[in-house]
């Protein structure tokens, strides 16, 4: 559909930036604009689980409602907003973006509200991948490895953000930053078996650099922690030790060349007691997209104990395929998913299962 938007260099690197979609137009005119819009999403899922030792059919989804709106002003400036309430099949509601925007139109912009910043880790036609969360929160879980992805401090979190972005020709600036108590980075308040002791609001910053040649386009990116102290747990001697100490490096690259549209990734992250590597490649070609993303955790048992000693890996294959214009309907289609995910634990501890997941699924979704 259209976008309410206009695009920044950002979108022709990951295909999209701003991801609006425009549903009934409001108001549209040199003033600027105001719409209504949004999506349905429908699955039905079948899981073979290793992990969980069942396997699982069930149906999810959600209608996210989308207002978007867009104002100029006639010394140059702009101002935006979106609100995207979610409700799920499951009966709860939940918020995906909510974001206030200034800046000067074809230029410099500053956001700030609840949002996702440049994705540095792009994984296609994603429509059935299960490994990691989706959102800056519960990323990490004791006793089970780890799939970095730049998301840390991407956005979505639970205490807000701000983003300045600015664009010159070909070149994209962006410095995101998130910003509160970072600890539900945490999934149950414990990082390698040790519960939280304690935690104090943080400062997440997230700088990106993109650079668009043509068909070609790259991004590099860092995110990391400037509060010393800000998530502690008690170390392998009773001291308390910084767990938020983390630092993360990515690579993204993108090239489109008629129906073909390439991906390759790569992330890492230096943590405490702990170093997380992955890479990923995916291609899309006439609605058929096939990925795969290797991971490498390593850890060793210095400042936190006998956690786990030597590398888990995580290899994992998905595929798609989407039949478009359902019904000769624009916007209406439907999507088969499938993944394959395998845990390797070589660790001397041998404290993770080495399981074998693996997944299908029919989408329905229409944008409207």
């Amino acid at each position: 559909m259209k976008n309410v938007f206009k695009l920044s260099l950002a979108a022709s690197l990951i295909s999209v930036a701003m991801g609006a979609n425009a549903g009934i137009s409001i108001a549209d005119n040199e003033k600027g604009n105001f719409s209504i819009g949004g999506d349905v999403e429908f699955d039905f899922n079948f899981q073979d689980r290793e992990s969980v030792e069942s396997n699982e059919f069930n149906q999810t989804g959600r209608i996210l409602l989308e207002f978007a709106g867009e104002r100029y002003t006639t010394n140059g400036h702009v101002f935006q907003l979106k609100a995207q309430p979610l409700m799920g099949s499951d009966g709860n509601v939940n918020l995906d973006d909510a974001w206030f925007a200034f800046g000067a139109q074809d230029g410099w912009n500053v956001r700030m509200g609840r949002f996702e910043a440049f994705d540095m880790f792009p994984v296609g036609q994603d429509t059935f991948l299960e490994y990691s969360g989706d959102t800056s929160n519960d990323l990490l879980v004791s006793g089970e490895a780890y799939v970095y992805q730049m998301k840390e401090a991407r956005g979505r979190g639970a205490d807000g953000q701000i983003m300045y972005s600015q664009s010159f020709n070909n070149l994209y600036l962006e410095l995101a930053s998130m910003i509160g108590d970072r600890s539900n980075l945490f999934a149950d308040g414990k990082y390698h078996g040790q519960t939280i002791e304690d935690s104090k609001d943080n400062i997440l910053l997230r700088p990106v650099v993109g650079y668009q040649m043509g068909n070609f386009g790259i991004a590099a990116s860092l995110e990391t922690s400037l509060v010393k102290d800000a998530v502690t747990v008690k170390g392998a001697n009773g001291e308390l030790v910084d767990i938020a100490d983390r630092t993360g490096y990515g690579v993204t690259t993108n090239y489109n060349a008629g129906d073909w549209n390439l991906i390759a990734n790569f992330a890492y992250m230096d943590a405490v007691d702990e170093n997380n590597m992955s890479v990923g490649v995916n291609a899309l070609f006439k609605g058929f997209g096939l990925g795969y993303v290797w991971a490498e955790n390593e850890y060793e048992s210095n400042k936190l104990g006998t956690y786990a000693d030597g590398k888990v890996n995580v290899d994992t294959l998905y595929a798609s395929y989407e039949f478009a214009d359902v019904l000769a309907v624009d916007d209406f289609s439907i999507y088969l998913g499938a993944y394959h995910t395998k845990v390797d634990d070589k660790t001397v501890q041998q404290n993770f299962a080495e399981d074998k997941d693996t997944g299908v699924r029919v989408r329905f979704k229409y944008f409207f």
